[in-house]
């Protein structure tokens, strides 16, 4: 399972798993690690990464019985480039999302850098479950030789509430925009810091690579 996909020249894939997590029957919570988030321990470049929901033994948990709502990643040690919060680095739904970067691209990564998991699970079982957040790296470490070839890349992140740690919004009565339909962000209230939330700049020329 975990060689679905090919290696990237000079990459080594790696499994981390944080856990255990204990989830009730039934449950729908939204939380942040409280503990030391595993990762590599050599500076390099993340080239792919692959999230999972496992139990003790390492099999996948099926989506219908607890589903990875999802699952953010993020470097506690630099800001991230379109808010106040943390970097935010990667990000994975129900659907595990797997993010591959083309050849010649990587998050470039320092052993000293402080991980975040912010994660929602939801157990949609009547059992209590144990289980781990597993998360396959490829990582191709700053002293091998394709490390030299590789340009760092930078994650831009954006959404309807930018820089919120649950970014939803309500449309209130009485705020209808034309016709009964409202429209986000232009038919927010003027004084709505949502509407600035929902734009960035870019601030430097550059190439969309994932």
């Amino acid at each position: 399972e975990m060689n679905a996909d090919p290696i990237a020249p000079g990459a080594t894939r790696f499994r981390f798993a944080y856990g255990p997590l204990a989830v009730e029957p039934g449950q729908n919570s939204i939380a942040f690690t409280d503990q030391a988030v595993p990762k590599p321990n050599e500076d390099g470049y993340i080239v792919r990464i692959s999230p999972n929901l496992r139990n003790a033994d390492g099999t996948p948990i099926p989506s219908d019985q607890v589903m990875f709502h999802h699952g953010v990643w993020l470097n506690s040690s630099r800001p991230d480039a379109t808010s106040r919060l943390p970097q935010r680095v990667f990000a994975a739904g129900e659907e595990k999302t797997i993010a591959t970067f083309p050849e010649g691209y990587g998050y470039q990564y320092d052993a000293d850098d402080e991980l975040t998991i912010n994660y929602m699970l939801h157990n949609l079982t009547a059992d209590p479950e144990q289980l781990w957040i597993t998360y396959d790296i490829d990582f191709v470490p700053s002293t091998a030789t394709e490390a030299k070839s590789i340009t760092p890349t930078r994650p831009i992140w954006m959404d309807v509430q930018n820089g919120g740690i649950y970014p939803i919004f309500d449309v209130f009565l009485g705020r209808d925009g034309e016709d009964g339909t409202f429209t986000y962000p232009d038919d927010a209230a003027p004084d709505d810091p949502g509407r600035t939330r929902s734009e960035w700049t870019v601030d430097r020329d550059g190439v969309i690579v994932f």
